[in-house]
Order: C-alpha cells, then sequence, then structure tokens
C-alpha cells in the first residue's frame, strides 16, 4: 500500500523516511498528531526483518504516543522514530545525522529513550538537536520508575475491581521497567512469577523480590491472576489469547493487541485488559512535565492513572464495549475538542519549544 494511503488509515501528519549511505542510517520518523502541542515519543532501534514491518511500528507506536498523551491530559501529541539496526550501521553517526533531522522540525519532535537506545546514542543526537531528552538530566528521576509506578496504578484499579487482595502476577520481561514493576509489586506484597530472555536478568530479579522463575514461552500460560507484558507488543492476539490463564492483563509493553479485535476477545472471554497506553504513560508525564511544563514532582499526575482507569472500566461496563474501545472513546473525545477549540480559535496547530530549552 502506498505510504500516503497508509498515514491516511489513521490520519499521521507527516512521515519521514531516514536514509544516509554513509552512515547507514535507515528508517522511519512519524509524526501522528500535533493537536495538543509537540509530539513527543522515545527512538527505538531494533533489527527489523523489512522495510514494512519497521514503517508499521512506526505508524502504530507513534499513534499510541497521541492517545496516550490525550488520555493523559498533556499538552502534547505523539511521534516515534524508528530505526533499522544493521552490521554497517555506524550507530554514532547515524545518531548524530537523525538528530540533524529533529532539529530541523523546528520543535514539532522530541524524543528521548526507547526499545535499543542508550544514553550514549542520545548523547550524540543532543549533538545535534537540542529536541532529545536528557535521562540524566538532574530531577528528571529514573523514567523506567515513572513507568512502572504507572503500571501499579492502573493495575491496583483492575484488581480491586475485581476483588483480588493479594495478586500473583507473571511479568513477561524484567529489563527497566519490568524490574521496577516487580519492586513495587513485591513491596505490596504480591506472588511473581518472572520471565526473560536474559536468564541472568531474570533470576536477579527473582532473588531480589521473592519470585519465581518461568521460561520465557511459559510465562503467557503461566496460572495467575495478572499477566504483565513488559517487553515487546504484539502478544495478545488470536493464537495466543486461548493460553491466557490470568483474570487481567496489565503491563508496560506498547501495542499489546495485535489488532483491537484482540480487544474485544478478551472482553468476551471476561478477561480485563489495562489499555497499555493508558497505564504505560507515567514515563511520558514525567518526561512532558518536566521538559515542556518544568515540573518539579509528577507523582500526583501518574498517581491519577488509577482514576483515569477506573473511568474506563465505569465506560466499558455502561456501554458493553471492551476496556480497550472504551479508552479510545476518551481519548479520541479530548484530541475531538481540541481541534474543534483550535479550528475556531487558532486556524492551526501552534507548536512550542520545550521549556527546557527555550531561547532568553
Amino acid at each position: 500500500m502506498p505510504l500516503l494511503s497508509r498515514m491516511a488509515e489513521q490520519d499521521h501528519e507527516q512521515v519521514i523516511a531516514l536514509q544516509n549511505r554513509a552512515c547507514g542510517l535507515r528508517g522511519f520518523l512519524a509524526i501522528h498528531d500535533t493537536t495538543l502541542g509537540p509530539a513527543l515519543g522515545g527512538t527505538r532501534i531494533w533489527r527489523y526483518a523489512s522495510e514494512a514491518e519497521a514503517l508499521d511500528d512506526a505508524l502504530r507506536l507513534s499513534r499510541a504516543m497521541t492517545y496516550k498523551a490525550s488520555l493523559a491530559e498533556l499538552p502534547c501529541g505523539g511521534g516515534k522514530v524508528v530505526l533499522i539496526d544493521h552490521d554497517r550501521l555506524d550507530r554514532v553517526a547515524a545518531f548524530e545525522a537523525l538528530g540533524l533531522v529533529v532539529e530541523n522540525l523546528g520543535g514539532r519532535f522530541f524524543t528521548g529513550v526507547d526499545v535499543g537506545t542508550t544514553a550514549e546514542d542520545l548523547a550524540a543526537m543532543a549533538r545535534t538537536t537540542a529536541y532529545v531528552a536528557c535521562e540524566s538530566a538532574p530531577g528528571l528521576g529514573d523514567i523506567s520508575e515513572h513507568t512502572a509506578q504507572g503500571v501499579w496504578q492502573g493495575m491496583r484499579a483492575c484488581l480491586e475491581a475485581l476483588g483480588i487482595e493479594r495478586p500473583r502476577v507473571a511479568i513477561q520481561g524484567v529489563g527497566g521497567v519490568g524490574r521496577w514493576l516487580a519492586r513495587i509489586l513485591h513491596e505490596q506484597g504480591a506472588e511473581l512469577l518472572v520471565a526473560d530472555l536474559d536468564p541472568h536478568r531474570a533470576q536477579q530479579v527473582a532473588e531480589t523480590c521473592g519470585a519465581r522463575v518461568v521460561a520465557p514461552e511459559e510465562i503467557l500460560a503461566a496460572d495467575c491472576d495478572v499477566f504483565a507484558p513488559c517487553a515487546l507488543g504484539g502478544v495478545i492476539r488470536h493464537d495466543t489469547i486461548p493460553r491466557l490463564q490470568a483474570r487481567i492483563v496489565c503491563g508496560s509493553a506498547n501495542n499489546v493487541l495485535a489488532t483491537a479485535e484482540d480487544g474485544d476477545e478478551l472482553a468476551r472471554r471476561g478477561i480485563l485488559y489495562a489499555p497499555d497506553y493508558l497505564v504505560n504513560a507515567g514515563g511520558l508525564i514525567r518526561g512532558a512535565e518536566f521538559y515542556l511544563l518544568g515540573r518539579a514532582d509528577s507523582r500526583a499526575s501518574i498517581a491519577r492513572i488509577y482514576d483515569r482507569m477506573k473511568r474506563v472500566l465505569a465506560l466499558a461496563q455502561e456501554q458493553s464495549i471492551s476496556t480497550a474501545r472504551a479508552a479510545d472513546q476518551l481519548a479520541e473525545a479530548r484530541l475531538k475538542q481540541a481541534k474543534t477549540f483550535r479550528d475556531l480559535f487558532w486556524g492551526g496547530v501552534k507548536v512550542r519549544r520545550p521549556a527546557a530549552h527555550q531561547a532568553d
């Protein structure tokens, strides 16, 4: 399908194909929507099987960021960079070249860490653009911890809805966010099962949090109250849903559902799904409030994920729809309201330079 047709499917504003033969840069920068403010989204680097797969990821992830920002009531929209990792990539030069592209957007897009990127990658970008987060910035805190705290707030609302007091939680992936989530749940008295492609990492978390290690291929079907996907997305799909033993699906991974229909199927089976872009918004909330609003503390804002999850649960029950579709409705309602206001009073998107980088 032609690129413009793909963009029109979910109303993306802009997609930039990235190509630099000298350093091996290849990938896509997707801006989904800037109605609410500049697009925020991380830079992901992965060994994609094809350009089509990378583009699909960029489109889906950038849209999810828009919905995440909208539901979190933040003054920003959604975007994402997806880079194709390969053997001929000059990583430092590639991230410097990417920084130039981001800088030339003049503030329409602000990026940071995502799957595969490191502090060194962000430092390379920072040499050529001001519009990149510095994970070590004083006062920002650990983005993974902020994300995990938000996941816990959403999970807490789901557990209360089903009357579960001491849950057994199966965590798929105990990297940055999964590790923090395990710590939080351990402190809350939960029984933990953990799995990771890195067995050493899984064992470390198990020893710290009193968890039991499960093989990666077995974690999805584990006997538990909550399945918490905290690795890559797309794990909930037509062929995996029948294997689920959990009563709740709630984790930090993006795009957990392969399709919208998979959310409907979970609802039909009586499995409560916590929409990923709702519960994993803690990192975005902290980043947006720190870089765009200059706030020193975002704990109260992240805690409100609990209230939003409760609102989604109520709307889903009221309309007899899945929680995934209920969350979409709430996010889309705020976007629609903002677009109406913009068209009436602004006549266009007003893009603001991130507060941390404003000129004197």
